[in-house]
């Protein structure tokens, strides 16, 4: 009757409280609201945690499903899981008043709402076995206390999950449940399944199955081996769900998966266990189960680097040399273990891997270690002080447990011991085993850092290469619908065959934030002789070497002969010679092998490169040395090579970055006939160059760049009719473009004057 009682009074209390709460949150506007749950949240979350470290459990005596009040399996199944549910339920409810997620409408609705309803339905078999009884007149004081707080807690929890989901199952008045379409179906199932694991109490799996199979732990045998992979697959796992997702949707994550785990840990240390000196969880790993939490909430970066640096090392040495050579599996105590050094292993570096707080540099690593030393120092006087009442012996600092695992030589560094005695108590040290620890655990945690980094640096390069990928992917489906069915060796536009089309083209070199080359934009047709003018890093070999694929565009697009430069980069190539300013031939290689080599490449057939090399040998004047080694040649001799090896493929556009640089008056005249001999052909003939009578002479169009913008351009006729030089010409437009530059005027890219037509030639 009495427990009849305890569930009517909790039913009530959520059956008025709810409606009147809901509709007085109704017309608050949505800050406050927000405020109020944020408040709700804190209570709820005090309640249950008086309730969790004061209150004693009946669930750790469930082995199989036997024992407990209950006396009846089923009924210990179902009232364990909805306990376990509220517990994953309970953490959602109170981190998610803070921190909104995508999913946080939905897990209201479809998580916390029906678990809150069967913890409700529950309350009175779970409080049975919370305080161990069913004859509710048989508790004292503490289990009345017990009973009420989780009645407060549950009411709390039942009457904040209605008014959180209320609003999106009711809107204008007309139910609507949040809908599902399969990605967050997925979505939600997976976070739902993480939840309800991440907060499985230690007691889950033996209450379930007993303790489980006897696995040995020395010697990395299968089952310890088996329980660290799935100690490192874990965090994986998680950061993988995670690192897409916003910073709230991260930080719930990471706070969910602190708190949950902490809980889980809490239960062996719990309030009364803390009333003897010799239970306090001091040793590292134990520390950072409550250290992560503080520092997420809190945000306190020198505590968490502390954590960072010193925790997951202990952890890490842990789990590869754990303190248990044979476990039962499922054993509450073995769980704990497990957790607890996971967590203290795996929450820090996903922390920083999910750009919560920034990646350690030297001087956290030195914070760090200056606070580790200070921790160490307090470790040993608590240790030498703890033992007069009883066995205690954080980070093993009293025991050989370290030492018998490294052999007789680290065993001898613990025959000098110091003792003295202070007020009656007894305090043993063992200074050089101690100093030793510490020194080498510094060391250790750098080299550790040292991987740390190694991994976060593998972890972006695999994130740039994964998204560089799908860039490829993408440009290629483009790319593929430009094309509209035609093979990628035909020109992306057709139309612009016999022209070169230079569109917004900038580049920047590396992370610098200037521009070599800012938004230019330039044509050259068939026929035409181009020059290209303007002073030493100018911008005109970053031109040219985009132009013809050494360098990769910033922004902007190029194009030869209908070819994209960077989608169809060989198609594009195969239509260009290039001749660059400082030319890197195989010198070992005679003048014929070496043309006949660059012939191979460009595919061209045997009949046509006999009858293009004898006329450019021809007229270079090379016949006599053409069969001789290149390292025999002049810088002439060189330069001539190289112009014949960008022209044996006959290619319709021929590029040439300061070409008649060091010759002599008579190569120059026959570079120059070669020149206008390409161009009548129905070619392109691109240069750039400082002289300028070459470029007056010889150019149909050219263009003045300095600043990385085109400044001028013009054709030499009309500068021919002008009556000015080429060079004062030249001269003026510098001058006006550094008084420009002086002035901070924003510059204007020169409109390239279209090619000549046979009526203003």
């Amino acid at each position: 009757m009495t427990w009849v009682l305890w569930q009517l009074g909790v039913a009530s209390a959520v059956a008025v409280s709810v409606p009147i709460a809901y509709l007085k949150l109704k017309k608050i506007d949505e800050t406050k609201k927000t405020k109020i749950f944020k408040i709700l949240a804190v209570i709820l979350a005090g309640l249950f945690a008086v309730r969790y470290m004061w209150g004693s459990t009946g669930f750790d005596g469930i082995v199989r499903l036997e024992g407990g009040t209950l006396q009846s399996k089923g009924l210990n199944a179902v009232t364990l899981v909805v306990f376990w549910l509220g517990i994953s339920a309970v953490l959602c409810t109170a981190i998610s008043c803070f921190y909104k997620t995508s999913i946080t409408n939905r897990l209201n609705v479809y998580y916390v709402l029906p678990i809150a309803v069967l913890t409700a339905a529950f309350f009175p078999f779970i409080l049975q076995t919370l305080v161990k009884t069913t004859d509710f007149s048989a508790l004292g004081a503490g289990g009345i206390l017990n009973a009420a707080v989780y009645a407060l807690e549950t009411v709390a929890f039942l009457a904040i999950a209605v008014m959180r989901a209320l609003p999106d199952i009711v809107r204008d008045k007309k139910p609507v449940l949040p809908g599902f379409d399969r990605r967050s179906a997925l979505l939600f199932g997976l976070t739902a399944a993480a939840m309800t694991l991440l907060a499985a109490p230690s007691y889950a799996l033996c209450a379930f199955f007993g303790n489980g199979p006897i696995m040995g732990l020395d010697d990395f045998e299968q089952g310890h081996r088996i329980i660290l992979y799935i100690s490192f697959a874990v965090p994986f796992a998680l950061y993988y769900g995670m690192r897409k997702h916003s910073y709230s949707g991260k930080m719930s994550a990471l706070l969910y998966t602190a708190f949950a785990t902490l809980v889980t840990y809490a239960r062996t240390h719990l309030a009364p266990d803390w009333l003897s000196v010799t239970s306090w969880p001091l040793h590292l790993c134990n520390t950072a189960m409550y250290i992560i939490p503080i520092c997420l909430v809190l945000r306190t970066e020198k505590l968490f680097y502390f954590t960072y640096f010193i925790n997951v090392l202990g952890a890490l040495l842990a789990m590869f040399i754990p303190s248990y050579s044979q476990i039962n599996l499922f054993s509450p105590s073995i769980i704990n273990f497990w957790i607890n050094h996971a967590c203290a292993f795996f929450m820090p570096l996903l922390i920083v891997a999910l750009g919560i707080f920034p990646r350690p540099k030297l001087r956290q690593f030195i914070y760090s270690m200056v606070g580790f030393l200070i921790y160490f120092v307090f470790i040993l006087i608590i240790n030498a002080w703890f033992s007069n009442y009883g066995k205690v012996d954080y980070f093993f600092l009293n025991s050989d447990f370290i030492v018998s695992k490294l052999g007789r030589w680290a065993e001898d560094t613990r025959l000098i011991i110091w003792e003295f005695s202070i007020g009656g108590l007894k305090f043993v040290l063992y200074p050089l085993y101690q100093a030793l620890f510490f020194i080498v655990y510094a060391a250790m945690g750098l080299g550790v850092w040292f991987v740390y980094e190694n991994g976060f640096m593998f972890t972006d390069k695999y994130h740039e290469m994964t998204v560089l990928r799908r860039g490829i992917r993408l440009e290629e489906l483009a790319f593929a619908s430009q094309l509209d069915g035609r093979p990628k060796t035909e020109p992306i536009h057709p139309e612009d065959k016999d022209m070169i089309k230079i569109t917004n083209f900038s580049k920047q070199y590396g992370r610098s934030k200037v521009y070599a080359v800012n938004n230019v934009s330039l044509e050259v047709h068939d026929g035409e002789i181009f020059g290209f003018l303007g002073p030493n890093g100018a911008g005109k070999s970053t031109i040219i070497k985009s132009l013809v694929g050494i360098q990769p565009i910033t922004k902007g697009k190029i194009e030869v002969c209908g070819y994209d430069i960077e989608r169809q980069s060989i198609e594009a190539k195969m239509h260009i010679g290039f001749v660059p300013d400082h030319y890197a031939l195989y010198e070992r290689l005679t003048g014929r092998e070496y043309i006949n080599y660059i012939a191979d490449l460009y595919r061209v057939s045997q009949e046509d490169r006999d009858v293009r090399i004898k006329h450019f040998v021809d007229i270079f004047e090379l016949t006599t040395a053409f069969d001789n080694q290149i390292r025999t040649y002049s810088h002439g001799m060189k330069q001539k090579i190289a112009i014949i090896a960008a022209l044996v493929h006959n290619p319709k556009v021929w590029i040439l970055d300061e070409p008649l640089t060091g010759l002599d008056p008579n190569s120059i005249f026959q570079v120059k006939e070669t020149m206008k001999e390409h161009a009548k052909a129905g070619n392109i003939v691109f240069f750039s160059s400082h002289i300028m009578d070459v470029v007056e002479r010889l150019c149909d169009r050219f263009a003045i760049i300095k600043f990385g913008n085109i400044i001028a351009a013009s054709t030499t006729a009309e500068i021919i009719k002008s009556g000015v030089t080429l060079e004062n010409y030249y001269m003026k437009a510098i001058a006006e473009s550094d008084v420009k530059a002086l002035t901070v005027e924003p510059q204007r890219a020169a409109v390239v004057p279209a090619r000549p037509t046979e009526d203003n030639d």
